[in-house]
Formats: C-alpha cells, structure tokens, sequence
C-alpha cells in the first residue's frame, strides 16, 4: 500500500491509518506513506524513495484511487504511467455543497479514466453517469461498498441514526425538518448524529431527544452507534454510493433512504424504504412506519444482514476485484 501520512481519514490521528490496516489485514501488509505535502521542497527525494519501495516490490498492477489527483506524488511514485494499471472513481460527478477540484485536477483526472485498463465504481447508476461524461479507455466495473456482516441486536427504544462526515447534500436538514412529524406519532424516538464536517445550524438540534457528537468517530465506537440505532437514515440530496448504508447492512440495520444515485441499490426489497430527496413529510411517513412497528423492522434487519452476505460482503467484493483483474489487467 501506498498513501500519504496525514490521516485524514483518521480524524487526522497520526498512525490510525496504519493501525487500522493492520488490524483489518494483519501486520504482513507493506504500507508506504508519503510525508509532507506536494510542494514540500523534499518531494523530489520524497518520490524517488517511494518510486523505489515500487520497484522493490514490483507489483504485477497498480490499483490508483481517484483522490491521487490531490496529490501528484502518489501517482509519479506508483509507476502507474509504466504499468497496467485499475483506477477507482467514487463521485463521476461532484456533491452539491463539497469541495470542487480544480479545473487542472479534474483535467488530471479525465486522463487516469482514458488511460486506466480498467474503472471500478460502486453501483451500476454511477458507472452510466461515468460514461456521459467521460471517456473510458477500458472496461467500467461495478464493485459495491465491502463490509464484513456482524448483526447487532436491535434498542428498546425507537431510535434513528444519522451518522458519516456532515455536508449539504447529505441532507441533514430534511431529516430535522422531518422530526416533528415522527415525534407526532412516536414521541419517544431519539436521533443521533455524528460525524465531522458543517453542522447545519437548526433549532431541534438543541432538543433533548437528539444527542449530537461533532467529531471524527474513532472506528472503535462504530458498532456502539449502530447497535443504538432501530433505523439509519440516508436523507441525501444527491449520492454516489454510500459507505454508511453498506455499514447499515453490516449491523443488520433497516435503512430509510432516499431515491437518488446508487443509494436504491442499497436497498433491496424488504431492507428498508425509498423516499424523494427534500421531502420533508415522505421521510417521516417512512420513519414513523419503522419505529411504531418493532415486528417489521426485526424482520428488515434480519434481511438487510442477510443482503450484507449476498451483496457487499468483502469476499464478494473480492471475487468481482480479482476478476476485473484478471480479465483486464494480467
């Protein structure tokens, strides 16, 4: 493995990422990290020890994630331009409300999508929106969101979760906007949100019945979060895929999403429910039909863990990765 030593993902805690890898894979897994950033004036002997580790290991393929645009050095040291290599694009298109690359970044990124043997994305809706807008030069790969499957037992009481980094498309709003209309029927139903990012500013997150953790979640307080949840909520204006819904599966947890992107194809039949994005009163009709029914939702969990197996588990995952590979690159 190859990445950069900031830890973002991590909550920027130094050494998470390494620690995390070696919990999930075990401590054989090779991991070089880049210090510093791209104009640091090290980068130049920064690459060419990185370019080495490469070379030392002499990888068959190069599996580059889209975000390496944000960081140049990553592709000059894996050697990708010399080798066949897979590229994985999360968002073909970006999120209302995040961060637009730049125009050279996105140029940079068009090219790795002409010149990579293969793309991989994460649901079927994702890769016909890649293929209107850009121009593949090899195949395009559906590969879902991986999860191991590890069902919980579902609260005594109705609660709801919101959970993963916050951002405007993410649609927190819509779901406090729906709120009251849930607390008209089922009074007692508590909400959680947490996660790092731009809290909205709304007069029901100072209610008592919603408990609101603004930070970075350390992965080890993960399953306590969705072991509180009777329903995670997905009230996204727009969506890729999503890591929290393939999470919701995993715990064996109903998920009540709305109908945008690859998000329906984390819902089959009998796992959760789809409503329209904005839309306030559809999405606490769907709530309230979980939390006033523990019998239904006892028997969405259990098909949604079911569906965690069929469809996202990592060995499923890694069958369809393998094959790509094979097919397309060795």
């Amino acid at each position: 493995m190859l990445g950069r030593d900031h830890d973002n993902e991590f909550g920027a805690e130094p050494g998470a990422a390494r620690a995390w890898v070696a919990q999930e894979l075990g401590s054989g897994v090779r991991f070089e990290r880049l210090p510093g950033r791209v104009r640091d004036p090290a980068t130049p002997l920064t690459v060419y020890r990185a370019r080495r580790f490469v070379r030392r290991f002499s990888p068959d393929a190069v599996h580059l994630q889209d975000s390496v645009v944000n960081d140049v050095r990553l592709i000059a040291a894996s050697g990708a331009a010399r080798r066949a290599f897979a590229l994985t694009v999360h968002d073909p298109t970006p999120r209302a409300g995040n961060t637009v690359r730049s125009h050279w970044k996105w140029r940079l990124r068009s090219a790795l999508i002409r010149h990579a043997r293969v793309v991989f994305v994460h649901a079927e809706v994702l890769r016909d929106e890649l293929l209107s807008i850009e121009r593949p030069g090899g195949a395009v790969v559906v590969v879902p969101h991986g999860v191991e499957p590890a069902p919980l037992p579902l609260p005594p009481t109705p609660s709801l979760l919101f959970f993963g980094r916050l951002s405007y498309y993410k649609g927190l709003d819509t779901l406090l906007d729906a709120m009251p209309k849930v607390w008209h029927r089922v009074p007692e139903a508590r909400l959680t949100v947490a996660g790092e990012g731009d809290l909205p500013e709304h007069p029901l997150l100072h209610d008592a019945r919603v408990a609101v953790r603004h930070e970075h979640i350390p992965e080890a307080d993960i399953p306590d979060l969705f072991a509180g949840a009777t329903s995670v909520v997905l009230p996204y204006r727009h969506a890729s895929q999503s890591g929290v819904g393939s999470l919701a599966k995993r715990f064996g947890r109903p998920l009540v999403a709305t109908a945008v992107g690859g998000l329906p194809e984390l819902v089959p039949p009998g796992t959760g429910r789809l409503v329209p994005p904005e839309d306030p009163s559809a999405l606490a009709h769907a709530l309230v039909e979980l939390l006033e029914a523990p019998e239904l939702v006892a028997e969405m969990a259990r098909a949604a863990a079911a569906s965690a197996v069929d469809e996202v588990s990592w060995r499923r995952v890694a069958t369809l990765t393998l094959q790509a590979y094979e097919r397309y690159l060795f």
